[in-house]
């Protein structure tokens, strides 16, 4: 029987005086086709999915994390005037009382040296076991630390608005002087590129000899910074709530808001993965190309973010005292994570207000009975294809997208 005008006959949905057919074989095809474009990490070679490898629980807010290049050590810094280092399983290496309040930890790519800096603008510099090699009164409260491969050279941001470059043994190679309070610095491996950021809103990129290369004006104060490990991209955390990724020159690649404040920022050595941690408690990674693939929700705001090459580690420090090291490598390739939760408890020394009474590593740190168990999958929201919110998400978005296509052939029908 021939179709009727608005009816629809076979796969065909006729409409009135001959004005053309709309198959609705091809309209399924489109609502699958617009379903894999509308959800985030359904894209070809996106990240695998993430997996939680352990907690740690600190003596107050985790305020920084650091991470080697091959992710075997974790370095982090706490409101208890703490700097811990952590082994890829989760073991505490050691804990150093710093005695003030730290602002800023780095680590060298290799894992060689430890920088952490703290209030009053001292600078302790530190290596692999522990052991302090020297500390740098710098003048002015330390706001960010980068490391060089080897430790060979280190940047200071400082609230004296400028940005120094010291030598291996602590002595002063130059500074540069911005317009504002200097907030953000972070180092080429290679030691010939440092990015800096102020509360002038602008990013500065300077040589080894400390001469401007460019700037690059945001929309708010530069709140962290990250370079790869040429020096050819840059990754910028700003209070105008949007993270912008910057190539070699100083061109935007991209950039993404936030609805909330971004607090922290991790390009990985080889510029392939970005890493951002938010005041609403997430920490998202982004492809190279600026796509979202993969987010976590932590437990308080993730003041501080890390990652390894190809992100193949990522370590997050919260608010609510706790340290994260998420993977993902193959599970294939990873032993079995600890089950446990050390928890440190606040400490119970008197320092100096230089922090010179306890040098090095400190032992005797008891370990309390853990009070949760946190390993396994991540109880975030993974964007992966195999999760389960991906098929909800999925589900969902068909629905609609089927009703908007019958509501069309009910339209036609009408007509």
């Amino acid at each position: 029987m021939a179709a009727q005008d608005g009816m629809i006959s076979g796969w065909t949905c006729r409409r009135r005086q001959g004005r053309g057919a709309v198959p609705v074989g091809a309209l399924v095809f489109l609502v699958l086709a617009l379903a894999c474009v509308a959800v985030p990490g359904s894209a070809v070679g996106t990240l695998s999915q993430g997996t939680l490898l352990w907690t740690r629980v600190t003596g107050n807010s985790v305020t920084g994390v650091a991470i080697t290049q091959d992710g075997a050590g974790v370095a982090a810094i706490s409101d208890d005037a703490r700097v811990y280092l952590y082994d890829t399983d989760g073991t505490t290496a050691w804990i150093y009382p710093l005695g003030l309040k730290m602002t800023a930890i780095a680590i060298a790519p290799d894992g060689s040296r430890i920088a952490a800096g703290a209030v009053g603008g001292i600078v302790h510099f530190l290596d692999r076991n522990g052991n302090v090699l020297w500390k740098m009164p710098t003048g002015a409260d330390v706001n960010a630390l980068g490391i060089s491969r080897g430790g060979d050279e280190i940047v200071v941001a400082s609230s004296d608005q400028r940005v120094r470059l010291l030598g291996p043994d602590g002595s002063l190679l130059w500074s540069y002087t911005a317009n504002g309070a200097m907030t953000a610095a972070a180092i080429s491996a290679d030691g010939r590129r440092i990015a800096c950021g102020a509360q002038d809103y602008r990013v500065y990129l300077l040589d080894e000899g400390g001469n401007l290369i460019w700037t690059y004006t945001t929309m708010g104060a530069i709140r962290q910074i990250s370079v790869s490990a040429d020096g050819t991209s840059i990754a910028v955390a700003s209070d105008d709530n949007t993270v912008y990724l910057l190539d070699g020159d100083g061109n935007l690649v991209w950039k993404a808001g936030f609805t909330f404040r971004p607090l922290s920022v991790s390009l990985s050595p080889e510029g392939s993965v970005v890493v951002v941690g938010s005041s609403d408690q997430k920490v998202t990674l982004f492809n190279a190309k600026g796509a979202v693939a993969w987010t976590s929700i932590v437990d308080g705001a993730a003041n501080g973010v890390s990652a390894s090459a190809a992100g193949g580690y990522v370590a997050a420090g919260s608010s609510n005292n706790k340290v994260y090291l998420y993977t993902f490598l193959p599970q294939t390739t990873l032993t079995t994570p600890p089950a446990t939760t050390t928890t440190i408890p606040a400490p119970v020394w008197n320092l100096t207000p230089e922090g010179t009474s306890t040098p090095g590593m400190t032992t005797g740190i008891p370990t309390l009975q853990p009070t949760e168990t946190e390993t396994g999958i991540i109880p975030g929201i993974p964007m992966g294809t195999g999760s389960p919110l991906f098929l909800v998400v999925v589900a969902a978005i068909l629905i609609g997208l089927s009703a908007i296509v019958i509501a069309g052939v009910y339209f036609f029908r009408k007509r």
